[in-house]
Formats: C-alpha cells, structure tokens, sequence
C-alpha cells in the first residue's frame, strides 16, 4: 500500500517517518512534524453580557426620554428609528460585550460531558501509548469504547431530529446541512493547462 501526505504548501510538514501497521491493516502509520506554529483561531464574535447589565440604568435612561414630544408628528418609519437609536444608545452604556468562544459554537449537537470524557480519555491513551506508558490492547480498548459511545450518540440525535421533525423543522435542516457541508483543504493533484499547451 501507498501512504500519502497531501499538503497544500510547499514544506509545511518534515521528517516524515513510516511507523509499524496499524492493528491487522496494511496501511502504515505515518509520522511527521509540522514545520511552521499553529495559529490558535480566534473567535472575532461578540455578544451582549446580560449577566453583567445594569437594568436598573437602562430603564432610568429610556425614562428620562419625552416619548410624546419626540415622537410627535412622526410616521412610523420615522418614530421607529428614533426609538431604536435611543434604545442602541441606553444599551451601549448599560450592557457590556464579551467576546463569543468558538468552543461551544463548534460542538456537534451530540456531544455531551460523557463523550467529551470519552474522547479526552482517548486522547490521553493515545499520548501514553505514543510515550510506551499504554500497552497497545489497552489503547484499543479505549479507542473502540469511545467510538461506540459516539456512534450511539449520534443514532439517537439523528432519531430523534428525525421523530420531531414536524415541530422542529429548523434543527432537522440545520443538522442535515451540517453533514453536507464539504471543506476543500487540498488542492487539486493536476496542475491546470497553461495557454498554448494543447489539451487532451
């Protein structure tokens, strides 16, 4: 069998070195080291912090406002504005920003704090056995016990969106859209015909 890399920058990876067979499978395990710092993403999202809003001020500022005068003569359209701009204005001063995490706007819906033990688990049996502190049969062990607990998780998901349908047809679609959503991480292996060349 051939093992592959596949990178979309020249000399982003290094020391790529061909480990044992992994279980009974004739593909090898292939390790190699990253050659340039992972940027951490960070999430640029904020959101309003009710947790920390003084209420008390809000609705003293939107008190003191002479509604009826400032109001008067207006349209819809217009009464409408004026009301949203003193009502922007009240919140800015009275409700604090914080910044959105990214970790609970990425977790599946199937996830729980029992899966992620699980996969924390599985993670932590894959540096021992890397490190030769975790017998293989061991490691294997965890890695399928934690597969089995998230196949499981998922079925139930999927069953019960697929159940609730009718009344929740938001969740159903958004979930279907989720699985059908692609990522183009490499690009393609051939490069494209240049002007002139002919083309078969």
């Amino acid at each position: 069998m051939l093992d592959l890399i596949l990178t979309k920058k020249e000399g982003l990876v290094g020391d790529v070195k061909l480990k044992g067979s992994l279980g009974c499978s004739d593909h090898k395990m292939v390790e190699f080291r990253i050659l340039r710092a992972a940027r951490r993403a960070c999430s640029k999202l904020t959101t309003l912090d009710f947790s920390r809003a003084d209420f008390g001020l809000f609705r003293d500022l939107l008190g003191r406002i002479p509604w009826d005068k400032a109001l008067e003569g207006r349209g819809a359209q217009d009464s409408w504005l004026i009301f949203k701009g003193h009502l922007l204005q009240a919140q800015e001063r009275c409700i604090q920003t914080k910044r959105k995490s990214s970790k609970t706007t990425k977790r599946p819906p199937w996830m729980n704090k029992e899966l992620l033990g699980k996969v924390k688990c599985k993670k932590e049996a894959y540096r021992g056995w890397k490190q030769g502190q975790v017998a293989w049969e061991e490691y294997r062990e965890t890695v399928q016990a934690a597969g089995e607990q998230v196949r499981k998780a998922k079925a139930l998901i999927e069953i019960s969106l697929a159940r609730d349908v009718k009344d929740n047809k938001k969740s159903f679609y958004r979930y279907v859209s989720d699985k059908r959503r692609t990522r183009e991480n490499v690009g393609p292996l051939q490069n494209e015909p240049t002007v002139g060349e002919d083309q078969v």
